[in-house]
C-alpha cells in the first residue's frame, strides 16, 4: 500500500504540472462539439457507467435534495470477506440501462453533472490526452471551449489521484466488521450498506 501511495503522491505532483494549454491545443487538433445526442448516457450505445466520487454524490445531493442512494449505488464487485460480505471501491452513478438522470435526451442534473460527464469524451490517462468514441469528435472547437475543457481534465485528473490517496490511506482490508452485506471502499473511509 505505501508504495502504491507513494506512486501516487508522485503522480499527483506531476499532474499539478500539466500544462493545459498543450491539451487544449490536442483537443483543438482533434475537434470535438458536443451534438447533445444523449447517447454517452444510453446503454444502448456501450458502456455508460459513470464512476463518481463521494464529493460529486454530495454536490448532486445539495444541489437537487436526493439521497446518496438515490444518485449512486456501489461498485459492482465480486470481491467477499471471510463472512461472505461484498466488498466494493467507489461509486458509480445510478442508472437503469441509461442513466436515470437521463430524461427525454436532457440531463436532469446537467448543472452539477460529475467530471467524467463534464469532460467526455476526453479523459487523462498518465497524463496524456486519451479519447473514447463519441459523435461529437471532428467538429471545430473554439480555443475558448478547448482552455476550459483542458481545465476541467486536469481538475479531473488531479481530484481521481487524491481520491485514490485517500482511499489508501484509509483502506483497512476486508475485514467483516460493519452492519451490512456490502462495504463501499472511498475515500472516506467504509460505508456498510
Amino acid at each position: 500500500m505505501k508504495r502504491k501511495t507513494s506512486q501516487l503522491k508522485r503522480a499527483l505532483n506531476e499532474a499539478v504540472g500539466i500544462e493545459e494549454g498543450d491539451i487544449a491545443d490536442k483537443i483543438i487538433s482533434i475537434g470535438y462539439k458536443c451534438r447533445k445526442c444523449g447517447r454517452c448516457c444510453m446503454g444502448d450505445f456501450g458502456d455508460n457507467t459513470v464512476s463518481i466520487f463521494p464529493f460529486e454524490i454530495r454536490h448532486i445531493s445539495e444541489k437537487t435534495g436526493l439521497k446518496r442512494e438515490d444518485i449512486a449505488v456501489p461498485t459492482p464487485s465480486e470481491d467477499r470477506d471471510d463472512a461472505g460480505n461484498i466488498h466494493t471501491f467507489e461509486w458509480i452513478l445510478k442508472k437503469n440501462r441509461d442513466c436515470t438522470f437521463l430524461d427525454k435526451g436532457l440531463c436532469k442534473i446537467y448543472e452539477c453533472r460529475p467530471y467524467i460527464c463534464r469532460t467526455y469524451p476526453f479523459y487523462l490517462l498518465e497524463g496524456r490526452l486519451m479519447i473514447c468514441e463519441c459523435e461529437g469528435l471532428g467538429n471545430t472547437i473554439c480555443n475558448e471551449d478547448a482552455t476550459k475543457m483542458a481545465a476541467l481534465l486536469k481538475e479531473r485528473y488531479i481530484a481521481e489521484i487524491r481520491e485514490s490517496i485517500a482511499l489508501l490511506e484509509k483502506f483497512g482490508g476486508f475485514v467483516p466488521s460493519g452492519k451490512g452485506d456490502i462495504c463501499v471502499h472511498d475515500s472516506e473511509g467504509e460505508h456498510w450498506l
